[in-house]
């Protein structure tokens, strides 16, 4: 629970209140779409599949399921109507001798089989659909990870801002107390430059912090989709860094392996390039259609025909080499793509790794600072009650001591919980996780 460190001086707490000055007030205006206060799970709700990054992503997968409709409309039945509206000048032995020879043909056309050629173009346009998919999976949990991360930074930026602003306060009565007994002569003018230059620096440090406050709330409402609608009040979210156990380095790595979008999209365009290089080597076989052509004329003649029907097989006997280049530069995509696997496997699973050791660390880290905040309240304690006994002059420099304390018990939650988000988004399962 927040500790109420300024109820023994009522002289200190007028001076914190002219110091402190409301963020909000002064920098913010209050966002009308955002809720109120703003919480880490309301945030998360509120990603928007409208956000620039997604919809990026979510072109090409619009662009992949055209380019598989195209493919499954490839040889489906095609119906045409034409109409020729024409007028000649009929040869003197014509037996009619109209000028108007005007024809209206009806004509149905439709490819029975062609070798493969079809079937490999449709395979390969559906596995472009599931990388493409994969890869937006991939972007919302980016994007939820970005919300998750903005939303961290703009609570240590305000924590920060806290502890400067005590640190300023600090210093502010320090140098006040130089300036006061300087005049007295118990100080030199070397004194008083030398406390005016702390004071100037923490009143710097305070600045910035207040700075920050801005440009994290600005990256949060960006990454929220609403870059006008900056959140005024953040809520500190409770972070349970203790109950979830690290599974083994090993399982960990399969499970990556077997299930990280970013690896199965690749997969994907790896048996797409297969199914392209098939369809290459296809381009040059044998194609079989059927067609049904019915016409209406304005002007007959002997050659006139009402309808026909045939069946027709095309084999082609020379190209020219042109389907052994279209061969050879779809050879060389599957080779690209295949290095791009294995690149990214390996890379996976380093990153896998070095989460697995970091959430190790962090843990080991919490409890140093923990320790370390514990230890600074119980410093504070003991200071307010010689303060109040008037032994000790000076509060301050415990308070800020302890503001900081906390902060870094915060931070290191904090990162232990995008560590842990991160490796869910590795296995990609982060999105189900938040929705449990």
């Amino acid at each position: 629970m927040p500790l109420n460190l300024f109820s023994t001086s009522s002289v200190f707490t007028l001076l914190m209140f002219f110091l402190t000055s409301t963020y909000a007030a002064e920098t913010i205006v209050k966002s009308e779409s955002l809720p109120e206060p703003l919480t880490l799970e309301l945030a998360l709700n509120l990603i928007d599949q409208q956000h620039p990054d997604l919809r990026y992503v979510g072109a090409g997968v619009q662009s992949a399921n055209a380019n598989l409709q195209q493919a499954l409309s490839n040889n489906d039945l095609t119906v045409n109507l034409k109409a020729d509206i024409r007028w000649i000048e009929p040869s003197e032995i014509a037996d009619n001798q109209s000028t108007a020879d005007h024809r209206l043909g009806f004509f149905v056309n439709k490819t029975l089989y062609d070798f493969g050629r079809s079937s490999a173009l449709v395979d390969a346009a559906s596995q472009q659909v599931l990388s493409q998919s994969l890869q937006y999976l991939n972007a919302q949990q980016r994007q939820y990870l970005n919300v998750m991360k903005t939303y961290f930074e703009v609570v240590l930026a305000d924590l920060q801002y806290y502890r400067y602003n005590e640190e300023m306060a600090v210093a502010y009565i320090q140098l006040d107390k130089i300036r006061t007994r300087a005049k007295l002569g118990q100080h030199t003018e070397v004194d008083v430059a030398e406390k005016e230059v702390e004071y100037q620096h923490v009143r710097r440090l305070r600045t910035h912090s207040q700075n920050q406050q801005r440009v994290t709330r600005s990256l949060l409402a960006q990454a929220l989709n609403k870059p006008k609608s900056l959140p005024e009040t953040v809520v500190r979210p409770e972070i349970d860094v203790i109950s979830r156990k690290l599974p083994e380095i090993e399982v960990l790595q399969k499970t990556v392996k077997d299930n990280n979008p970013v690896l199965g999209a690749l997969r994907a365009k790896v048996i797409a390039a297969k199914k392209n290089i098939q369809f290459a080597s296809a381009s040059n076989s044998p194609t079989l259609t059927a067609g049904f052509d019915a016409f209406n004329y304005e002007r007959e003649t002997s050659a006139s025909n009402k309808w026909q029907a045939n069946i027709t097989l095309d084999f082609p006997l020379w190209d020219g080499g042109r389907t052994d280049a279209a061969v050879a530069k779809e050879k060389a995509k599957l080779y690209k793509f295949e290095a791009q696997l294995e690149q990214q496997e390996l890379a996976a699973q380093q990153q896998v790794l070095e989460l697995w050791l970091g959430i190790e660390t962090l843990h080991i880290k919490y409890e140093e600072v923990l320790v370390g905040m514990d230890f600074t309240e119980l410093s504070l304690d003991k200071n307010r009650a010689l303060y109040e006994l008037e032994v000790k002059s000076d509060l301050g420099d415990s308070m800020v001591k302890f503001s900081e304390a906390e902060r870094k018990v915060v931070q290191t939650s904090f990162d232990i919980a995008l560590a842990w988000a991160q490796l869910d988004a590795l296995g990609g399962t982060l999105l189900n996780k938040s929705n449990e």
